[in-house]
């Protein structure tokens, strides 16, 4: 693909920011693609035990939300559901699995987490998707992505890929931020303002696995359908755990500690105002057309 080139409909795409690398929009669909590099040493600004305080309960939370509307989509499916889950970071989702009789398959690049895979007893295979894809006769029930899509360069490869590697009824779960929610816009607005930090933080161009594409509602579906699937349902997903807000913002080992107590502050004094505005996290249950 032709970096200047819009992935979901080809439109030629146009300078939108210039942070630590350039973020472009295109104009026919609205996303926003990015001209990051996947950092493969693993080394960033990115601290994984306060990002872990600070996602657990929160991913946790939302995985629940996740599960119920798979159990309704596949209620007629008599025999254990059969997943796939890429990108699988520190195994929250396939512990969640196992807890709810879900037989799930990990694929993961990173062995930061492996100690605690053993442990938990995770079935997780060790490198990038689809080139250690395990397959299944059949396909599998359902394949997601928890907070991994945006991160994927070739998106098109991947969604073909994909559709191999789902059964003729398997549901693709995609969960996801959104160029459309609360957080990115007051980004975009600080950014404007002479103030990146917080669009940067966002891009996550400080850690070593920067998002690729910020997407909204109607350029994923265009995406999803150009390649023959039909979405479902999207539902939305909580994007903050007001208890662990301090250690969400401490993983970036950039940000000091008095800068992340006034900034915690701050988001908690505006609680009534986040939990009302447009979602910055949504997932959304696509099938094979």
């Amino acid at each position: 693909m032709d970096s200047l080139s819009c992935p979901v409909c080809a439109y030629a795409l146009k300078l939108k920011h210039r942070l630590r690398f350039n973020v472009y929009e295109c104009a026919n669909c609205g996303l926003l693609h990015s001209d990051a590099k996947f950092e493969h040493s693993f080394q960033s600004n990115l601290e994984s035990t306060s990002r872990d305080i600070g996602l657990k309960q929160l991913r946790l939370g939302n995985f629940e939300i996740i599960i119920s509307e798979l159990q309704k989509l596949k209620e007629g499916k008599t025999d254990q559901l059969q997943g796939l889950e890429i990108g699988s970071g520190n195994g929250w989702w396939l512990e969640t699995c196992i807890a709810k009789n879900i037989d799930c398959i990990g694929i993961e690049p990173e062995h930061i987490y492996e100690p605690y895979h053993i442990e938990k007893k995770l079935n997780i295979i060790y490198g990038f998707y689809p080139e250690v894809s395990p397959g299944r006769d059949g396909g599998y029930d359902f394949i997601i992505f928890n907070d991994v899509f945006e991160h994927i360069p070739d998106i098109n490869g991947l969604v073909e890929s994909l559709k191999k590697d789902l059964a003729d009824d398997g549901l693709l779960i995609i969960n996801l931020p959104m160029s459309t929610g609360f957080f990115y816009r007051i980004g975009t607005m600080l950014h404007k303002l002479g103030m990146s930090s917080s669009l940067t933080r966002l891009w996550q161009f400080n850690f070593h696995s920067p998002h690729m594409n910020y997407f909204n509602a109607d350029n994923l579906k265009m995406l999803l359908e150009k390649h023959h699937f039909s979405c479902l349902s999207i539902h939305k997903l909580n994007t903050l755990d007001f208890s662990s807000i301090k250690e969400r913002i401490m993983a970036d080992s950039g940000v000091n500690k008095i800068k992340a107590v006034l900034m915690t502050g701050a988001l908690t004094l505006m609680k009534p105002i986040i939990k009302n505005a447009e979602p910055d996290t949504k997932v959304f249950f696509f099938k094979k057309a």
